[in-house]
């Protein structure tokens, strides 16, 4: 007959543990295995055949247990054990003989001084500020045996907390030796007026060297070739070298950007007599014609001869009269 057992503990941990040691704790399988003084061998294994569809994925382990069942009688115990990972922390199922199933989950709460405050579970003695370490157990076994098993798994779990809570200090200690090292020894390159560090000028260019675009560029010589001749031997005397006609300074005038002369045969307008007339049927008033478009060309003034200011008009009274 068996008989089902759950208990929760609450672990606070120090302030000097982040978040992250401890989860990296929690996922590092084997060291949680270690951490366990009952555990003296432990091996990878596949899913065994009773393995629910959900567990069949997660990470299996055989693991050996040194159980000390009397006073100076010891026995040792074999079992299958699942690991699966969560965000905030683990959960693990261990099938042992005698029909022992314990399921266990592990799980980081808490704020830090820089996070928000949460709502703590009441009953728990949860701790209201900072980490703590909860582990669920849910366990079912002999009703003969549950005392003794219970008894033994918590005295086992409080030393691998113990052991977990050091090794994450341990952890966090290298963390923080390693980046006070990086920070000094960037402090002493960076130091160092030997070392190329930034602070180090660029050096001068030098006006001297080829393609050195200053305010007064130095023109380089020509290069110079030997002469072939009509049988492609090299000759003796070199003659400068000729630079492609693109390159050969000219006069605005006669460069190749300047535009070319007027052609006589467009410069005079277009005239067609065919189109100089109108049509025959602008003739008929009934059609109002109008002319092609003609530029305004103004006509020469005569020279104003003198006499009155007032010029007469055709309408004029005076001439009327």
């Amino acid at each position: 007959m068996s008989k089902r057992t759950v208990f929760t503990t609450i672990t606070p941990l120090p302030a000097s543990i982040t978040r992250e040691t401890v989860i990296e704790t929690l996922h590092n399988h084997f060291e949680m295995i270690d951490l366990n003084p009952l555990v003296i061998e432990r091996h990878p294994i596949k899913a065994p055949r009773r393995a629910s569809p959900e567990e069949y994925h997660s990470i299996w382990y055989h693991v050996t247990d040194r159980i000390n069942y009397f006073p100076g009688y010891q026995g040792k115990t074999e079992f299958d054990v699942c690991f699966h990972d969560l965000n905030n922390g683990l959960q693990t199922h261990c099938y042992a003989p005698l029909g022992l199933d314990i399921k266990d989950k592990w799980t980081l709460g808490g704020t830090l001084p820089h996070e928000a405050k949460e709502p703590v579970e009441m009953g728990l003695g949860v701790p209201k500020d900072g980490l703590w370490l909860r582990e669920d157990v849910d366990m079912k076994c002999n009703v003969m045996a549950t005392s003794f098993v219970k008894k033994t798994l918590k005295k086992a779990h409080a030393i691998l907390v113990d052991r977990l809570v050091e090794k994450a200090h341990i952890r966090e200690t290298e963390l923080h030796n390693n980046r006070i090292e990086e920070h000094n020894s960037i402090l002493s390159y960076y130091s160092d007026p030997k070392s190329p560090g930034l602070a180090s000028p660029l050096p001068s260019p030098d006006p001297s060297q080829q393609g050195f675009q200053g305010m007064n560029p130095q023109p380089s010589p020509l290069p110079t070739q030997q002469p072939m001749d009509h049988r492609g031997s090299i000759g003796k005397a070199p003659y400068p070298y000729s630079p492609p006609i693109d390159s050969v300074q000219r006069p605005f005038s006669e460069s190749r950007y300047s535009q070319p002369p007027p052609d006589p045969r467009y410069s005079q307008p277009f005239t067609d007599p065919r189109y100089s007339q109108p049509p025959a049927y602008a003739q008929d008033p009934r059609i109002s014609y109008q002319p092609p478009y003609q530029p305004y060309q103004p006509a020469e003034l005569a020279p104003a001869e003198h006499g009155p200011n007032v010029a007469e008009l055709p309408s004029s009274p005076q001439r009327n009269r």
